[in-house]
């Protein structure tokens, strides 16, 4: 959900005759853009004189895939859209991998790569390189300006279709496209609703939540990109149904609700695997469902067989990708969950009857986990057992990697924000 900056800065109106550079800016502006990321270069130079007087600031980095990556950073706390900008050829092939990963995180990203100039296109011009086919399976859309009066309608468009298709989205501009003069008009932003879903899919959802006799939640990224958590947790509530959330996706359900029992995939939640392997209907809310999120882990493959499965994805590409699902709802997370809420709040559901028994059995599978959760200090592999036994004849007091952190997490204060690195360590961390 796109969420507006504090900016109040004025948008010209009508037909104008200005620079494509002031074109281009202004379509920024529009879009209340306040903040780019990226390393100045000669490419924009034109452009990035009047960053400054529109309101824009340009945070400078040392390298652009740091660019990339805290425009994706941005877009994902933001709800707005992340930019990032770099010099032609080398300075946004760096790029790439930053891209690839707002791409899978379903950021809102617009990268802008300058390109050499028209004139020496083919003939290596300064710093050529075919920069559309670099980012082509990263970006949801790729917008080419062909002729500087259209710079402003493909600059808006880039930036409409970055938040309606949830991911990034890349504005190709020659160099010598910024300057000259042209007449343009400044796009207003398109920005589409989404709805709950439709209605024979929201009923055939409502009708296996109301009958299902062990309901179980699975929270994804989509709830949180979706404003969804308020809207899930009373959800939950109507339904006493426990919520297990997607691999690192803790931040979709309040860790401190009674319903909440931890991630799931890879080093997840056992109280999480345990439970839902109960389930007898699942509901997928803003999840994919993808294979690392839903790895069978700690001998235990939990994934539950015979459940009837309903998954909400406001990308309907998504909808019976990876799972075998008996009711795709194609809508927003928050929309859906209410309107579920709605249609379940006046009726007798199934799991009525055993609401206090499903309950105790959360709170014990959540204790269970965190009696063994306090028992694992360190791993438990053959290798791991060998080292072990080494630094006991080391000089030094040694603690382990998952003492470690089990330490950190006591000392932190409550709502401490936890950054890891990639790897086992965010794993271990995600116990």
């Amino acid at each position: 959900m796109s969420k507006p900056s504090n900016t109040q800065r004025p948008v010209t109106q009508g037909l104008q005759k200005m620079t494509p550079s002031e074109a281009f800016v202004e379509t920024l502006v529009a879009n209340d853009v306040s903040d780019i990321f990226g390393i100045m270069g000669s490419a924009f130079m034109d452009a990035m004189d009047i960053f400054a007087p529109a309101g824009i600031n340009l945070v400078s980095v040392v390298h652009e895939q740091g660019a990339a990556h805290m425009a994706d950073g941005y877009a994902r706390a933001s709800g707005r859209h992340g930019v990032v900008i770099g010099q032609n050829g080398p300075g946004i092939s760096n790029c790439v991998t930053a891209i690839a990963a707002a791409f899978w995180a379903h950021s809102p990203v617009v990268i802008i790569t300058p390109e050499s100039g028209t004139m020496g296109t083919g003939l290596g011009g300064f710093q050529e390189a075919n920069q559309l086919p670099m980012f082509q399976e990263f970006t949801k859309y790729q917008g080419h300006v062909n002729n500087p009066k259209r710079i402003a309608e493909y600059t808006a468009r880039c930036f409409d279709r970055a938040i309606s298709e949830m991911g990034p989205t890349q504005l190709n501009i020659p160099r010598d496209y910024f300057y000259g003069e042209i007449n343009a008009e400044i796009p207003q932003p398109i920005r589409i609703e989404r709805a709950a879903g439709g209605e024979n899919s929201l009923k055939a959802a409502a009708e296996l939540l109301a009958n299902a006799k062990f309901p179980v939640i699975l929270a994804g990224g989509g709830v949180v990109m979706g404003d969804a958590v308020q809207a899930l947790q009373a959800l939950a509530e109507r339904l006493g149904a426990p919520v297990v959330t997607g691999y690192l996706r803790n931040d979709a359900f309040p860790a401190s609700h009674p319903l909440w029992a931890g991630p799931l995939g890879y080093q997840g939640s056992k109280a999480a695997m345990k439970l839902i392997a109960q389930a007898d209907v699942v509901l997928a809310l803003g999840s994919r469902m993808g294979p690392f999120g839903t790895l069978a882990q700690h001998g235990l493959d939990y994934w539950p067989k015979d459940a009837k499965i309903i998954q909400v994805e406001a990308d309907h590409t998504n909808l019976g990708l990876v799972k075998k699902i008996s009711v795709g709802i194609h809508g927003d997370a928050k929309a859906a969950a209410l309107a579920l809420a709605q249609r379940l709040a006046d009726r007798a559901l199934v799991s009525d009857d055993n609401r206090a028994e499903r309950a105790a059995r959360i709170a014990s599978e959540k204790a269970a986990w965190e009696q063994e959760l306090d028992a694992w200090t360190h791993e438990r592999d053959a290798y791991s057992l060998d080292m072990i036994e080494e630094q006991k004849n080391e000089a030094g007091n040694w603690l382990h990697p998952r003492q470690v952190l089990r330490e950190l997490e006591k000392a932190m204060p409550a709502r401490a924000m936890v950054s890891t690195d990639i790897g086992n360590i965010n794993a271990m961390a995600n116990s």
